[in-house]
């Protein structure tokens, strides 16, 4: 069996569990609420009956009423569910992937094209180990806790790289906690089902790649979120040698995104909502992209922290890829939504 630094040298990932899968469910729609007041009785009288006449009066067509769409959202928001800050990114149209044969581009990201985009939600900074515990609490356990597959691993399982800890109350309930003094730190060791399953708690959901790509670019064509600068310790978490170096999710604002997003380069690679393919953008929509409808392997974006993540793989065009059931120390998540 490959050591744990040969896997980090090859694609910065430690496979834990491979399961079937399993598709996500669907949210179902709320029944709509009833009307709260009493129901009035007709009162009976003793009244002549009145000889029917022969011409109707006809019914008037009730007038369709629509429904106002707001023309503006506000900037930012915090969902209510994990008190997670989101920025809104705004509808426009940007440059995704890269020119072939561009200085240190991949096969994958080729052609370049111009991608118009809606307007949508993003987190703002990476999910924390605090955020997923309160999540685990809730649902009960992380074991095929998400689609029936595992959500997440804590550190008695996963080991020092995970901030995670399960606690056995003493009689069998258990509680997840974050590591003192890491409640602020990025979320790994989570499945892309663990990933998904979360966002959708939370009235979200995972963003698809052209979303990621977009909101880590903005429009100016940019290679990595602050710009065209080589990455250094002060812009991105990358290139390191101890897991040690990882930082809270709200570190290092300086490498923030043109729409002021932190982390999206370096840190922990991110799952999105897409399945992989390398030619997928030779034949990909340039409105809205979702991403193919089928694969064997889910998009991760904007690098990592381990040794050989290096600075061409911190660009916001770089892409990567996992099958959903993996769980590594250097994959994490954000979620999305749509206003």
């Amino acid at each position: 069996q490959p050591t744990e630094t040969e896997n980090l040298a090859n694609l910065a990932i430690e496979p834990t569990i491979e399961l079937e899968n399993i598709s996500t469910s669907q949210t179902e729609t709320p029944e709509p609420l009833q009307d709260p007041s009493p129901t009035v009785e007709p009162t009976l009288t003793n009244t002549p009956t009145s000889t029917p006449t022969a011409t109707q009066t006809a019914t008037p067509t009730p007038t369709p009423t629509s429904t106002v769409t707001p023309l503006f959202y506000p900037n930012s928001i915090v969902r209510e569910n994990d008190n997670m800050p989101m920025i809104l990114i705004p509808s426009g149209t940007f440059l995704m992937g890269s020119i072939e044969g561009e200085f240190l581009s991949n096969f994958d990201e080729y052609p370049q094209r111009e991608v118009t985009m809606g307007q949508f939600y993003i987190d703002q900074f990476e999910v924390s180990v605090e955020q997923y515990a309160s999540f685990l609490n809730r649902i009960g356990t992380y074991d095929n806790g998400c689609d029936f597959f595992d959500c997440a691993l804590p550190r008695e399982l996963a080991g020092y790289t995970a901030y995670l800890t399960e606690q056995d109350l003493g009689d069998g309930t258990l509680q997840y906690l974050a590591l003192s003094g890491f409640a602020s730190y990025p979320m790994n060791h989570v499945s892309w089902y663990g990933a998904s399953t979360y966002c959708q708690a939370m009235g979200a959901r995972l963003p698809t790649e052209a979303e990621w790509e977009y909101a880590a670019r903005g429009v100016d064509g940019r290679l990595y979120p602050w710009g065209n600068e080589t990455p250094n310790e002060e812009l991105a978490t990358f290139n390191s040698s101890s897991y040690d170096n990882l930082k809270p999710v709200d570190a290092l604002p300086d490498g923030a995104s043109p729409f002021g997003i932190f982390n999206m380069a370096g840190s922990l690679w991110e799952w999105t909502a897409d399945w992989y393919d390398e030619t997928y953008y030779q034949s990909a929509p340039n409105e809205n992209p979702l991403g193919p409808e089928t694969g064997l392997t889910k998009v991760m974006r904007g690098g990592g922290w381990p040794f050989n993540n290096q600075a061409e793989r911190l660009r916001t065009a770089n892409r990567n890829s996992l099958t959903p059931d993996f769980l590594s120390s250097t994959v994490g998540f954000r979620c999305a939504r749509t206003p």
